[in-house]
């Protein structure tokens, strides 16, 4: 009886060691997923950062071609003149109504 209790004393110590370098082993591999994912994420959050800053450069820019005061500068440069006299057309009846 002792025998096999003695017998049985290394296998579970050999199985212990076993199972503590596998889970060190598994802490490691995550701990890599991890700290790679963590590098992805922080540049593609910098890329969302540079993003932003041009969309809010091309939204200034838009807001500024579209602004009255340019568009009427505009419209001076390419020799339109504000008009004095507004002449209303009315429709004249079709030919073809009968």
């Amino acid at each position: 009886m002792k025998r096999n209790v003695k017998n049985k004393k290394p296998i579970l110590l050999i199985f212990i060691v076993l199972l503590v370098c596998i889970l060190a082993l598994g802490q490691l591999v995550v701990s890599h997923y991890l700290a790679t994912m963590g590098e992805k994420l922080s540049l593609l959050e910098a890329k969302a950062n540079q993003l932003e800053r041009e969309n809010q450069i091309l939204e200034e820019e838009i807001k500024a071609s579209g602004s009255l005061s340019k568009i009427s500068s505009l419209a001076k440069e390419l020799g339109f003149v504000k008009t004095t006299a507004v002449l209303h057309l009315t429709p004249q009846l079709p030919v073809a109504l009968k």
